[in-house]
């Protein structure tokens, strides 16, 4: 799952291609332009209006479909542009640049006792790219990264710097999160951040037809509880996402006697790594994976007191740092009402025993329904089945996935759900529109602020354009 670049010099930075780590988007792109001030923004914007080119953002590179890229364009890499700026202690905000990761805002504000509300998981994302896909993060009471910000700063095509709040230019506030990039840079953003509290954490089994009730009993309704992390097991066999673990963390609601240091959750990869590798292509060593996860965990995660920022942090090297030039890990996302999970996941075990999807990993996280902006996956209260499978990279195994893709997001449509759009835009151009009704008004701001499209991608090509 890393960036793939292939350089390909004739002058300078110019002549380069890349790739994001779906490994399928290979773009042309005229230049790369390591952002480190606002100064390298607009003159990347100057540049693009007088050589006719557009610009594409790109942080992490982890959006699988070409969201970051576009051809020919001024590829604005956001990740030097990460500074905190401000830190108010008493109103618990921080305000930082938007090519900022999670994890080193984590180290910002660890020292303070103050934790981040709502963000991408893991923590290796960026501020304005989690922005982008308005992102939902662990804290299923905070719901997505919409809802903890407070302000930001965005720099359009004719150069102008707006500040934007849900009462101040809310057409962009709607527009820009979850606008994957389409309407301008942003340049800052004030989140709202929570106490660093101690949590409690606990391991339980349940299964996908009694979760519903077991989230609202026991998660929901328990005011303490504030994150939860939940896997079903995808060990081949009669029990193929047919049971599943549970882990919650309950909130003391005390700081820590003395600022408890961040932890490194990748000193776990030297088991995770090669235990994961092998799990790729075997089913017996799928189904060791999931006893063993459940063995370790059960005791691990039992009566654990963790910081918030801690319990927040997960390992994911064993994961990102996979690469083959015949298959590569991707991800897919549904949401679901949450009455209506065990028919989906029924739906779900058809789809994916039927087509052989080398399925990795599954994951359930809760999603509160979203108002504010205009690209909105959760309609309702919603579950969010998280997939991670191996896709091989023959063009036949593209189109299989494709077809099985669309079958997926029927499913979830049948149900009163939606797919999520970071990923593969396997989606059928009716499929999106069904799936994001509002996307006319989003073409409407998009024509109404960038009206010659400098701000571009293969998202806007696919869909928009």
């Amino acid at each position: 799952m890393i960036q793939i670049i292939i350089l390909c010099f004739s002058r300078s930075s110019f002549a380069i291609t890349l790739n994001d780590n779906g490994q399928v988007s290979p773009t042309y792109v005229s230049r790369i332009v390591h952002v480190r001030s606002e100064a390298d923004i607009l003159k990347a914007i100057q540049n693009a209006n007088s050589e006719h080119i557009p610009i594409a953002l790109m942080g992490k590179q982890h959006s699988q479909g070409g969201q970051s890229l576009a051809y020919k364009a001024i590829e604005l890499d956001m990740l030097p542009f990460n500074k905190v700026l401000n830190i108010d202690i008493k109103k618990k905000q921080v305000t930082v640049q938007s090519g900022i990761t999670w994890s080193k805002l984590q180290k910002s504000i660890n020292q303070y006792n103050l934790a981040i509300k709502s963000m991408q998981s893991p923590n290796i994302f960026t501020v304005g790219g989690s922005m982008s896909v308005n992102a939902h993060g662990d804290d299923f009471r905070a719901g997505a990264v919409e809802n903890t910000i407070v302000r930001f700063h965005i720099i359009l095509a004719n150069g102008k710097k707006l500040l934007v709040t849900r009462t101040s230019n809310p057409s962009l506030w709607s527009s820009v999160i979850g606008g994957y990039g389409l309407f301008g840079v942003i340049s800052d953003v004030t989140l709202q951040l929570t106490d660093n509290d101690m949590l409690i954490s606990h391991y339980e089994e349940t299964d996908p037809d009694d979760f519903p009730a077991y989230f609202r009993k026991k998660i929901f309704d328990n005011q303490n509880t504030v994150l939860f992390y939940a896997h079903l097991n995808i060990s081949p066999g009669s029990n193929f996402l047919m049971n599943m673990y549970v882990i919650t963390y309950k909130n003391t609601y005390k700081l820590p006697n003395k600022v408890n240091t961040l932890d490194n959750p990748d000193k776990w990869n030297i088991i995770l790594t090669p235990l994961f590798n092998i799990s790729r292509h075997n089913k017996f060593s799928k189904r060791s994976r999931w006893n063993m996860e459940k063995k370790i965990f059960s005791k691990f995660y039992q009566n654990r007191l963790v910081t918030r920022n801690n319990a927040m942090e997960k390992p994911v090297r064993f994961a990102s740092d996979y690469h083959n030039k015949f298959d590569a890990d991707w991800l897919q996302e549904y949401f679901i009402p949450v009455d209506k999970l065990p028919q989906f996941i029924a739906k779900l075990r058809n789809i994916i025993s039927t087509n052989n999807i080398n399925l990795l990993n599954a994951t359930i996280r809760y999603i509160p329904a979203e108002n504010n902006i205009l690209l909105n996956y959760a309609k309702n209260n919603c579950f969010a089945v998280v997939l991670y499978f191996n896709q091989k990279l023959s063009s036949n195994e593209i189109e299989q996935t494709r077809s099985w893709t669309r079958n997926l997001i029927h499913a979830a449509f049948s149900l009163d759900g939606n797919y999520y759009l970071p990923y593969q835009s396997f989606a059928s151009k009716e499929q999106f529109e069904k799936g994001y009704p509002k996307y006319k008004e989003i073409k409407n701001n998009k024509h109404r602020y960038d009206p010659t499209n400098v701000f571009n991608n293969h998202f806007f090509e696919n869909y928009l354009e």
